[in-house]
This record gives C-alpha cells, structure tokens and sequence, in this order.
C-alpha cells in the first residue's frame, strides 16, 4: 500500500521518456502542474509536439540515455519497449531518483495518480497499479461530480 503524496512541481526537471499514448497523457499533466519536463524520444505525438512548439515542454528526439536522468527531480519510463523502460529504472535506481515505469509496477517508486482538478482542489486516484483504467474512470467520476457541485 503506497501513501498519497502532492509535491511541488513547479520548475522542477522531469524527464519522460517516450511519449506514446501514455506518455503522453503523463506529459500533459506533467506540463500542467508546471513541471520543467523534458520528453527523450525518437518519435512523439502530435499533442506532444504542440505542447512543444508552445513552448510548454522541451524535447529530444532521439533515444534516451543515462546522462538525461540528471539532474532530474523524478522520472517517467513510459517508452513503447520493455527493454528501454526497464533500462531508465536502473538508472534512476543507482541515482535514487524517483521513477515511474508505465508497464511494470514493481519497477516504480511512485504510481502515476489518475487526477481531478478543479481551481485548487486537486484530487489523485490510484488503484495500487493494478487497474489504470478503474483509476481513470474514478478520477473522471469525481470530475463529474464537481461539475455537478456549484460551490466546488
């Protein structure tokens, strides 16, 4: 059982590697929450590069390597391969950065929370790493809800 933590993201470095489907949707919360992020990967999404050309994130596109995890505040290994995913963890591991690894909840030392965000309330789900989907669907339930609420 992991404790709900909300840190301060403001400017600090955050490294994506990849930006799929998944690093994207990390990426964008990432850049909302007002990280310095820097997404590594030789391919990126069209929300990605807007995200980009605005200004908003920065990006390489090549692959990752290990200097790119420095000096980073946390790390996100969501790359479309196994074997690269499983390669920033160890990294982040010898340098004792905090990482997330889209496909293998056990190589993660924080889970990525499904988020509701209304003004200042912020709300972040996590279903243990077992069930992204019913995290999402709960986090949306709760945004649901605050629509529904005036006062929120």
């Amino acid at each position: 059982m992991r404790f709900p933590m909300f840190v301060e993201l403001e400017g600090k470095r955050v490294v994506v590697a990849g930006a799929g489907t998944i690093g994207t949707r990390r990426i964008r919360v990432l850049a909302e929450f007002g990280a310095s992020v820097l997404v590594v990967a030789p391919e990126i999404s069209d929300e990605v590069r807007s995200l980009w050309q605005a200004g908003k994130i920065q990006c390489e596109l090549r692959p990752v390597e290990k200097q790119d995890m420095e000096p980073a505040y946390l790390v996100v290994a969501a790359a479309d391969k196994r074997e690269i995913n499983h390669q920033v963890y160890e990294w982040c591991s010898e340098a004792g950065i905090l990482v997330n690894v889209a496909d293998k909840k056990e190589e993660c030392s924080f889970y990525f929370p499904g988020i509701a965000k209304k003004g200042s309330l912020v709300a972040g789900i996590c279903a243990g790493g077992e069930n992204h989907r019913l995290a999402r669907q709960a986090a949306e339930e709760i945004r649901e809800l605050w629509k529904e609420k005036a006062g929120v």
